[in-house]
């Protein structure tokens, strides 16, 4: 039975009363194929099973949804959502407290087991009406004049228009900061239309993404607008592209993936400030809880995986326990055929761009997020050690963004064999050029610990470090257990590397050298000097290279002895 009621009765039906008997009790291991044919057959609302010690409940459009993205075998575990328990006899209000987009369905369960369910209607509307106009007004003037703009030419053209995304989010979170550089708009019209006319009031120029119904506005200033027309998408494969159409803003917001990213706020001039809130993201962000909208969300489009650790950490907040678990289930399947590296990559990228990377793929790695790279991936506490090395002991080094990339992907498969580490990287999207460098690193890091581990000093320790690759040295920074090797090899990445001869082969040439390969070794024992800090002015430099001549002169000839008989042997 749907709860569905304007005013109440004098009654209290209590749960019982509210209940459908339509549901069908099935092991959490039958495959989804058996589990959509028992319930036409029984013509149930509601499958439900135990996850360990809860209950677990799925209706027949979601397990229909899950054969059309081909997930015929799997476990229908994997496509549960977490569901309240109530006793028969609980009032009413209790049971109405317990629904709502977090808990679409609460069970009833008596003392032999579920008796039924109470379910969410779908019409019952979202969160009461919430206006963060005041907050509107605090935005930097640069970015209220681009709202208003918006809104206007909503209004002008009819159309409804809302900001969305991380906007919202930090107007409704306490403390966050209003200054944003980039803007998310969503238009119940013609997103590429609107941001046509937007470019024109403000002065920039549109990128238009017509596959999406997108178009980006960049602005003089370097600021971005990114324009969407309101859409429902259909994925058609598991970590497929989605065939997008227009929709309503309820239907937008209903697609994304998180509740905290599924609020917008209206901008036309009417409605100016109104916040929607279709998925109960007010309530989650309030609770600091990360949330899927769905139980197949993480099937459809695998990246929200990495998406949603790193939401929670930055935000400060957490994956609730019914997300947790269809994350982990979502990893572990191996359907994701269609789901490209390049895809992965980036969204790899945006984690490393976080403030704290390491906790974040710690995170991922515990949970099993890493499957979707190496399906037999199993996560270390070692390997959290070293992902929180490579975040400590490179914070200050000058090292590429392509080096710290691989130096976070050294962490994570130190442990793998090379085979699966040219795996993980082959599936990451990495170019092969990437791969081999990483190869190289796993390679010769160690027997580069070793021979600076010998080093006397500076200048020993340059003449080891002196050709070494920067991903090589870097890694060996990573893994190296004495401070002085660490303390080298970051010398070496901050200035050895770019340490320059005082003197070039002509200046050489001028003090009496003669041309030829020994100017080069010259100029190599000079950088030593330089390392060492013999050398640190020009003019030291030629004193030195005075001081090397005058060695020279004094250095007796060797006589040639070329065709002479080696000492001990008789000649012929």
């Amino acid at each position: 039975m749907v709860v569905r009621r304007a005013t109440y009765p004098q009654v209290d039906p209590r749960a019982i009363g509210l209940m459908t008997k339509a549901l069908t009790v099935v092991p959490a291991s039958l495959p989804v194929e058996e589990a959509v044919r028992l319930g036409r057959r029984r013509r149930a609302r509601l499958l439900v099973a135990r996850i360990g010690a809860d209950w677990g409940g799925v209706i027949p459009a979601t397990l229909e949804h899950a054969l059309r993205l081909g997930l015929h075998r799997v476990a229908v575990r994997a496509v549960l959502w977490r569901m309240a328990l109530v006793e028969p006899d609980t009032p009413e209000v209790a049971v109405r407290r317990r629904l709502g987009p977090a808990s679409p369905f609460v069970l009833l369960v008596g003392p032999d087991g579920p008796v039924g369910a109470v379910l969410l209607d779908p019409d019952s509307g979202g969160a009461l009406p919430l206006s963060i106009a005041e907050a509107l007004g605090r935005l930097p003037e640069a970015t209220r004049r681009i709202l208003r703009s918006a809104g206007s030419l909503g209004d002008e053209l009819g159309w409804a228009v809302v900001g969305v995304g991380g906007l919202v989010r930090d107007l409704l979170l306490p403390g966050s900061a209003l200054s944003r550089s980039d803007l998310d708009l969503a238009v119940e019209g013609d997103g590429r239309a609107l941001a046509r006319r937007l470019a024109q009031d403000l002065g920039g120029i549109v990128r238009e993404h017509s596959a999406f119904l997108t178009a980006t506005v960049e602005l003089p200033k370097g600021q971005r607008i990114d324009v969407a027309t309101t859409r429902r998408e259909r994925y058609a494969a598991p970590g497929a592209l989605p065939e997008v159409e227009p929709a309503s803003v309820a239907s937008d917001l209903e697609r994304r993936d998180f509740s905290v990213n599924a609020l917008a706020v209206r901008l036309n001039a009417g409605a100016w400030g109104q916040v929607v809130d279709v998925a109960g993201g007010l309530l989650d962000l309030r609770h600091r809880r990360i949330r899927v909208l769905h139980a197949l969300s993480f099937v459809e489009d695998p990246t929200r995986i990495l998406r949603a650790v790193r939401f929670a950490l930055r935000l400060g907040c957490r994956l609730d326990p019914a997300t947790r678990r269809l994350l982990s289930a979502a990893a572990a399947l191996p359907t994701y055929a269609t789901l490209s590296g390049d895809r992965l990559r980036a969204e790899f990228g945006a984690v490393l761009a976080e403030p704290d990377p390491a906790a974040v793929l710690a995170q991922l790695g515990r949970m099993g997020g890493f499957r979707l790279l190496l399906s037999t991936y199993r996560f270390r506490a070692s390997t959290e050690g070293l992902l929180r090395a490579v975040a400590e002991r490179t914070a200050g080094l000058p090292v590429a963004p392509e080096t710290r990339e691989a130096l976070y992907v050294l962490a994570l498969t130190a442990h793998l064999t090379p085979d699966a580490v040219a795996a993980w990287t082959r599936r990451l999207g990495l170019p092969a050029a990437a791969g081999a460098r990483i190869a190289r690193a796993r390679d010769e890091s160690g027997d580069l610990l070793a021979g600076l581990s010998g080093a006397a000093g500076p200048g020993e320790a340059y003449a080891v470090l002196r050709r070494v690759p920067e991903l090589v040295a870097a890694w060996a920074h990573v893994c190296a257990r004495g401070v002085g090797t660490r303390r080298h090899i970051a010398e070496h990445l901050r200035h050895w590397r770019e340490i320059r001869p005082l003197l070039t082969g002509d200046d050489l040439q001028a003090l009496g050298f003669s041309p030829g390969p020994a100017l080069g070794g010259l100029l190599e024992e000079l950088r030593v000097a330089q390392v060492t800090g013999r050398v640190r002015h020009r003019d030291d430099a030629v004193a030195w290279a005075r001081a090397a001549a005058a060695r020279r002169r004094r250095r007796p000839r060797r006589s040639d002895t070329t065709n002479q008989p080696r000492p001990g042997k008789r000649g012929g």
